[in-house]
């Protein structure tokens, strides 16, 4: 895993080990950045309680890989945490385990998230990369390194 902090727009390649996440879903895309600041708000205070907390200044964004997504009624997104055990955290955190994978990442500090979009796709067709076909319930959407270059966009996990 890395969360070394990423060149401004730049696209890198980054591998991940398996992830252990925690997290707070933010469900529907009305008024997502208030449910997201909120959900960032509680991840937040919270860490402070939790040993098993990797690092509490990098935040996560999950989409469930599933057709609700295409709704904006039923489009889920899920702010999380790393931790090394879901021993001990309460169980109203939604728990999630991703596989190891690989993927183009673009950091943008302003949180431009269309222009970091553009810079991955641009990158993935320029260097023909060929994205990972393995069934997975969920994706990384973003990463939030709030020590380093703040905002950074995901693709999804490549060969």
């Amino acid at each position: 895993m890395t969360t070394a902090v990423l060149p401004e727009m730049t696209p890198v390649i980054v591998e991940h080990d398996e992830l252990k996440l925690i997290g707070i879903p933010c469900v529907g895309l009305k008024a997502m950045k208030s449910k997201y600041e909120n959900a960032k708000e509680g991840m937040l205070a919270v860490s402070g309680y939790l040993p098993q907390v990797v690092n509490p200044r990098v935040l996560y964004g999950m989409w469930p890989n599933a057709e609700s997504q295409n709704n904006p009624d039923t489009h889920v997104y899920i702010l999380c945490l790393e931790v090394s055990t879901f021993d001990g955290i309460p169980p109203w955190f939604v728990r999630l385990t991703v596989p190891p994978q690989k993927c183009v990442v673009a950091a943008n500090g302003s949180g431009n998230y269309d222009a970091a979009s553009k810079a991955v796709e641009d990158y993935i067709r320029e260097n023909r990369i060929a994205f990972d076909r393995t069934p997975r319930d969920y994706v990384i959407c973003e990463r939030y390194h709030l020590d380093g270059e703040g905002f950074a966009k995901y693709s999804l996990p490549i060969e």
